[in-house]
């Protein structure tokens, strides 16, 4: 049983799998309160199921980049899984998880919520041409044509009029069919950051 889980951006997203069955999946938007929420909506999601906290035999997670606070509490979670259970853990870039299933060539664009994004292009068969880096949509609008995908394509499409499409499946259930079926974008869990994060004393 697998368990996949994502906090790394405006929302709690988890979902379960029994192989390649996906049991359930449940997926709140929310700007705070993710740590809060998301023992609850675990709950919930394993009474649905009539499943416990031990028949969970793996953990995928996101590892971002994305909200630095939202990616800590995801992996701390997941962590602290792995410790009770002793089971593996598995991570999983946004990145990989913007170009799940798009079947064409995309650029994912994460909204960093900074005014730029966080990019890394893909092939039509979901592997990364490029690395991560951060750009502004006016570096970006010199690369078009192209498709985007992710959390900032759509104002990226209204600002610089490039193609958007949305995702097909909520992030738990992009990361848990990822996890199950593509080894090779399978991460340590690490936070993935392409900047530090921005605090003030």
């Amino acid at each position: 049983m697998l368990l996949a889980l994502d906090t790394s951006s405006d929302y709690v997203s988890l979902a379960l799998f029994d192989d390649l069955k996906l049991l359930a999946y449940d997926h709140q938007a929310m700007t705070t309160g993710q740590a809060e929420a998301l023992f609850p909506m675990l709950q919930k999601l394993l009474k649905k199921t009539k499943l416990k906290p031990n028949d969970i035999s793996c953990i995928a997670v996101a590892i971002g980049p994305g909200s630095f606070t939202g990616v800590r509490i995801g992996l701390a979670t997941a962590r602290a899984f792995v410790l009770a259970l002793n089971i593996p853990i598995i991570g999983i870039t946004n990145f990989d998880v913007a170009a799940y299933d798009t079947k064409q060539p995309v650029t994912a664009v994460l909204d960093t919520k900074r005014g730029d994004f966080f990019v890394q292009k893909f092939n039509k068969n979901g592997k990364a041409t490029s690395q991560p880096i951060i750009q502004t949509s006016e570096q970006l609008a010199k690369s078009k044509p192209f498709v985007a995908t992710g959390s900032g394509a759509l104002s990226l499409s209204k600002d610089i009029g490039c193609t958007c499409i949305s995702a097909t499946v909520v992030p738990a259930v992009a990361i848990g069919y990822l996890a199950l079926t593509r080894p090779e974008l399978h991460h340590p869990v690490t936070p993935l950051y392409l900047r530090e994060a921005n605090v003030t004393v």
